[in-house]
């Protein structure tokens, strides 16, 4: 029991994770009075310091304002009804839309700033002159029916690909307001009392300066810089793993005991593939997108104390068809050659199109026409590296070549007569003024009618055209403080888990920016809830 242990150290509120939600959690509670431990087992970021670091935000903010664009908060929650679904409250939703400039402000206040130079076309990130975006479905049916577009993708600014500036600017807004960071340690249980409520934690660390010390932070940084290298090779990966794993062996223990409470910010579990195969087993075929922290450590801590669990199957996989923006005017079809879904939706909805109904096959059909437009939409200013080195692969690399649509379907194992009647379909209403039966727009239908004809392979499990993918499913969460729920329904008192650590926000849908938004929104509402404010 908690009464018979020894403490070695006594903080207000611990903090398992120092990523994008873990650190406003801490930065929260200490602003509120706590004293804050925050326990690290790399050295910071999670995967939103390799994120984009774009925030969904909205509701009239002043760089949405400055781009000529309006915008409220219940307009903002009749769009993200139609993402997020039922995956929170109603009542959820529209605290996270109207708290949504706010948190931007707050963000701001810690040294994080945004631009409202907005990105005039359609992408699925923003080249480095363009700050705010369309990062959603929200310009096009039946999304902009429900509610009047807007652009919310608000890119902090930074060089490159911007979560490490996001992430750079909390953490020394954390730093400098008194938080204290354990690296290179991992937490092994949670303790808790008689009274059911969690007092404490214990952890495993390696001695800070040895040599172990030096050599797990040497390879966290090779890791980071190798990043993009390890994403695409599985195998490069595991070696990192088995080394840390060396690493950490025989770590000194130590129980750290929590006042107020624990708050779990250790991000998802994409790297554990024991849980992928187990929850989701349709996505195995993805490639994990985040840090090694994302192994599902964090839930199962929560679940070891009763903790309950909600949308473990949901994966987000990002099958990304544009840029070139040309490429949506193709025909994304299945492996019987039916069309499967509007080729402008965002990336996470193509991925669930293809994985969840159509059996994760999926190729792209286009003409010589639209091959010419993607091939002079490469390299004008509009894409980054990542994008171009994509495009190139599949317009080159991951590619058929044929005459005609019959030849073509020959060649990578589709139906022949299906595959015409689908692409005869679809010129039918590309070359009419009728709309599209499945919402895409006038300026992106284009018959498919010069040849040669191309196919693009956008299976889930392609080797040249990698899909990434996240986990959206964590502990159930009390939607008012954050705090982890039992199966029952009750509250585990003292435990708190935010991100994506937690089901919340982005668990049923996502978009660009939901997750680290969500992040700094639960993580917020955790610190004022553990340290006592909301309380008062």
């Amino acid at each position: 029991m908690a009464r018979e242990l020894t403490w070695n150290e006594e903080m207000d509120v611990v903090v398992v994770g120092f990523g994008g939600a873990g650190v406003c959690a801490a930065i929260e509670a200490t602003e509120n009075g706590s004293r804050v431990l925050v326990i690290e087992r790399f050295a910071g970021g999670g995967a939103t310091r390799i994120s984009g670091g774009v925030i969904y935000a909205g509701g009239g903010s002043a760089y949405q304002q400055r781009a000529g664009f309006s915008d409220t908060p219940e307009n903002m929650c009749k769009y993200l009804e139609t993402e997020v679904k039922d995956a929170v409250t109603k009542e959820t939703l529209q605290a996270f839309c109207e708290q949504s400039c706010d948190n931007l402000a707050w963000l701001e206040a810690q040294g994080v700033c945004f631009d409202s130079s907005f990105c005039p076309f359609k992408t699925s990130y923003p080249p480095a002159q363009y700050y705010l975006y369309y990062s959603g479905n929200e310009s096009f049916p039946p999304h902009n029916i429900k509610a009047h577009p807007a652009p919310r993708g608000h890119r902090a600014k930074g060089k490159g690909l911007s979560g490490g500036a996001l992430f750079e600017h909390l953490k020394e807004s954390a730093l400098a307001k008194g938080v204290n960071v354990r690296y290179q340690s991992t937490v092994t249980r949670l303790i808790v009392g008689d009274n059911g409520r969690v007092t404490g934690l214990e952890m495993s660390f390696i001695p800070a300066y040895s040599v172990r010390a030096l050599l797990h932070r040497f390879l966290n940084h090779a890791l980071y810089r190798l990043r993009y290298v390890a994403m695409a090779s599985p195998a490069f990966l595991n070696v990192f793993k088995r080394l840390f794993s060396l690493l950490e062996r025989r770590g000194r223990s130590t129980r750290v005991r929590a006042r107020q409470g624990v708050v779990l910010a250790a991000g998802g579990f994409v790297f554990n593939r024991e849980m992928i195969e187990e929850y989701a087993p349709a996505y195995m075929p993805g490639t994990p997108l985040g840090t090694l922290g994302d192994d599902g450590s964090g839930i199962r801590l929560g679940e070891a104390v009763g903790g309950a669990t909600a949308h473990m199957d949901r994966v987000s996989a990002w099958r990304f068809i544009s840029p070139p923006e040309a490429l949506a005017k193709g025909v994304l079809v299945d492996a019987q050659g039916k069309r499967i879904c509007n080729e402008q939706l965002y990336g996470a909805q193509v991925g669930e199109a293809i994985v969840e109904r159509h059996g994760g096959k999926a190729t792209l059909i286009i003409d010589a026409d639209i091959w010419r437009q993607a091939r002079q939409g490469i390299g004008t200013g509009k894409t980054w590296w990542f994008q171009t080195m994509t495009a190139l692969i599949n317009l080159y690399l991951n590619i058929k070549k044929a005459d005609t649509i019959d030849t073509l379907a020959s060649r990578c194992g589709l139906p022949p007569a299906d595959l015409r009647a689908t692409i005869e379909s679809y010129n039918e209403v590309a070359r009419s003024e009728r709309k599209d039966p499945m919402g895409k727009s006038s300026e992106h239908l284009h018959a498919l009618a010069m040849p040669p004809f191309y196919a693009i392979d956008c299976s889930l499990g392609s080797s040249l055209f990698i899909c990434p993918t996240i986990t959206l499913g964590g502990l159930t969460v009390d939607e008012e403080s954050g705090a982890v729920k039992r199966k029952d329904g009750s509250v585990i008192d003292g435990l708190y888990a935010v991100g994506r650590n937690a089901a919340g926000i982005p668990s049923r849908g996502y978009v660009s920016g939901l997750a680290i938004a969500h992040g700094v929104f639960s993580g917020r509402r955790a610190g004022r809830h553990v340290s006592g404010t909301d309380r008062q």
